[in-house]
């Protein structure tokens, strides 16, 4: 998806959750209110609802109290209100008495109050011919008008607000507070309203709560579910990539996090100036400036949103603040400082610190114990981490010396020096792994070289040892062509088996060797091999002594690849033995290994190490006289350490001897 089509999806995504936010606040406003008036229950009408109910005991309160202190210490009348009109001598209770038409600000609640002790009569109707009597007051007032009425007279109550008829409210404060015979109460509300007033709002915004009700109760969970979805969504697409993978930041992003909020705080107080500025009774105007502080808030609250939110995605919510610059600046000020000073004197510092900081929290009572408590864990929790990455570090040294160089350590796991030290032994590895792979990658080479070599010098060299096997079985007199023809057969002869060493050495050091691991009697192998070489040995009187202590030894090996061993080491001794002299075979177990060891005096002088010798290509005589590759020890190590047993060899000397190790079958 395009960078275009999510910003397009977050703005809308911010121009729906506001909307979402105004419905979910209505609707759960519109239930509440609707459960206030009760009238879920009953299904009242707005007259018999809890809200009408309270104003109007309010109003029959408020009237009330204002009767009766109608009069100062002196007796004078001082009723609350402008008087617009007053009419004397009329008839009150059979008595003489005053009509005082006073002005209120209840324009819908009409009513009358007589207070009987003084014959006096207060109304907010206007005085003209229907309501220049009490009687025709009270007609006004009455049913017959269709008006909403509650009255007071001798003790009694009549009324059609069901919630105010006398066993609803004779328990209430309010009636105890008016409940006074001496005093006659008559009031009325026009069903109509016309008069647009407090009564009427109430009666507006009842209808409207009632008739959406239920669209209010749908509107909850789906508005709040969509919210959610919205918000989500749009904090999704919070902090676009650019093609590098990394979060497109602006001004505001890059600045502190301090600066930052004191920006948006500035243009948040900006917008709510706009509603403390209204002065304007016009409503267009209202609802102007507020739409415009509303809309500069939401800017901000939006702005603050994203910048929070590209700040956790990029990780710098934390290190923007100025907590953390200067926590920042302080470590790295300490950190210089004791980089500078001695191992000793940083840990002596170190100790001394901590005991300062419990001698300091060893003063604050409880308070101190447990923050010196606390500060006892953190200390062993640090010293258990740099132990564990200590012995990590440790354990990857012990893998890399026992050979095993795929190792790595995660850096970021480590502090300070350990961190240093973790890079340095990953290179350390990384190093090794490179130059093994290099290595094993030479000696692949130079293995698939001399096979080729080999095999391209093969093909011709069979044909040559062909040809001059055809050529001596011809009848030729020439003796000196018949020398000849012998040189060339022992010299080709002589480069076949170097050839075949030479593959042999090459597949036994790379282990290309397929192996048949079988039990093998080891003495009878040795006594074998030893008969076949009898002849050479007696050619140049070489006594074989074989020490075998047990019988019927056996080790699991590849029958050829032992006799190959075998057929080296017994080549080599005919080849460098010392003439009439010795050769030692002793054959011993030791715990569960057998051990197979050849011992005889050299005939040249061994200006060698046992290093030198097991290399290919080298010869026990320098000059080269012998027959012989100088490969045959070689391979014989790789073919023994192919089958899992050890090949040593030890000089001392003149005494040449070779030890063959195998675990016992």
């Amino acid at each position: 998806m395009s960078n275009t089509c999510k910003s397009g999806i977050k703005i809308a995504c911010y121009i729906i959750v506001p909307i979402l936010i105004i419905v979910l606040i209505l609707s759960i406003a519109n239930v509440c209110y609707v459960y206030a008036q009760g009238q879920i229950k009953d299904n009242e009408e707005f007259k018999d609802s809890q809200g009408f109910t309270d104003t109007y005991e309010n109003y029959i309160s408020v009237m009330f109290n204002r009767m009766i202190n109608a009069y100062d210490e002196d007796g004078n009348n001082i009723y609350y209100g402008e008087w617009r009109d007053k009419q004397e001598d009329v008839d009150i209770n059979g008595q003489k008495g005053t009509i005082i038409y006073v002005t209120d600000e209840y324009t819908n609640f009409n009513f009358l109050i007589i207070d009987n002790n003084e014959n006096i009569a207060y109304t907010n109707l206007e005085h003209t011919m229907n309501t220049d009597s009490i009687e025709k007051i009270k007609e006004s007032l009455s049913v017959s008008s269709n008006n909403i009425y509650w009255n007071y007279d001798a003790g009694r109550v009549s009324t059609n607000i069901s919630k105010l008829t006398i066993e609803n409210i004779k328990y209430k404060s309010f009636f105890e507070e008016i409940e006074d015979e001496n005093i006659s109460y008559f009031s009325g509300i026009d069903n109509d309203l016309i008069i647009s007033d407090n009564i009427k709002l109430q009666s507006i915004m009842f209808n409207i709560s009632k008739n959406l009700y239920i669209p209010s109760i749908i509107a909850i969970p789906i508005s709040s579910i969509l919210l959610i979805i919205a918000i989500v969504v749009g904090a999704r697409f919070i902090g676009l990539r650019d093609e590098n993978g990394n979060v497109i930041l602006n001004w505001l992003d890059k600045q502190a996090l301090f600066l930052a909020l004191l920006v948006l705080s500035i243009i948040f107080s900006i917008g709510a100036m706009f509603f403390s500025a209204i002065t304007s009774n016009d409503f267009i105007i209202i609802f102007i400036f507020c739409f415009i502080g509303a809309i500069i808030m939401y800017i901000s609250a939006v702005l603050l949103l994203e910048t929070i939110v590209k700040r956790i995605k990029t990780k710098t919510l934390i290190r923007n603040t100025l907590i953390y610059k200067f926590y920042k600046w302080l470590k790295d000020g300490t950190s210089k400082t004791l980089n500078k000073i001695n191992k000793t004197y940083k840990v002596v510092i170190y100790f001394i610190l901590f005991i300062l900081a419990n001698v300091i929290l060893l003063q604050f009572n409880d308070i101190g114990i447990l923050l010196m408590i606390a500060l006892w864990i953190f200390v062993i929790y640090k010293v258990n981490s740099i132990t564990i990455q200590f012995y990590e570090i440790k354990d990857a040294l012990q893998e890399i010396y026992n050979g095993n160089v795929e190792v790595y350590l995660n850096e970021e796991n480590y502090k300070g020096d350990l961190k240093e030290v973790s890079k340095y032994v990953n290179d350390i590895a990384g190093g090794f792994s490179n130059a093994i792979s290099e290595q094993l990658k030479s000696e692949r080479m130079k293995t698939e070289l001399i096979t080729n070599v080999s095999h391209d010098i093969k093909t011709p060299l069979t044909s040559i040892i062909n040809y001059v096997d055809l050529l001596e079985k011809e009848n030729i007199d020439n003796e000196n062509i018949k020398k000849y023809l012998e040189i060339i057969d022992n010299k080709s002869q002589k480069l076949k088996k170097l050839t075949e060493d030479l593959v042999e050495a090459s597949k036994a050091s790379s282990g290309n060797i397929k192996l048949n691991i079988e039990r093998i009697n080891l003495d009878e192998l040795i006594k074998q091999e030893i008969g076949e070489f009898e002849d050479k040995f007696n050619k140049i009187g070489l006594t074989t002594i074989i020490d075998i202590k047990d019988k019927n030894i056996y080790i699991n090996a590849d029958g050829r690849y032992i006799a190959r061993v075998l057929d080296n080491i017994f080549s080599n001794i005919s080849k460098y033995a010392l003439e009439n002299s010795r050769v030692y075979i002793d054959v011993n177990k030791e715990n569960d290994n057998v051990l197979v060891t050849f011992k005889n005096i050299s005939r040249e002088k061994l200006n060698i190490s046992e290093e030198e010798l097991m290399q290919r290509f080298v010869r026990g005589d320098e000059s080269r006289n012998t027959e012989g590759s100088g490969l045959g020890l070689s391979i014989s190590e790789s073919l023994t350490k192919l089958q899992g047993g050890e090949f040593e060899i030890n000089i001392d000397g003149d005494l040449f001897k070779v030890m063959i190790i195998f675990k016992e079958a």
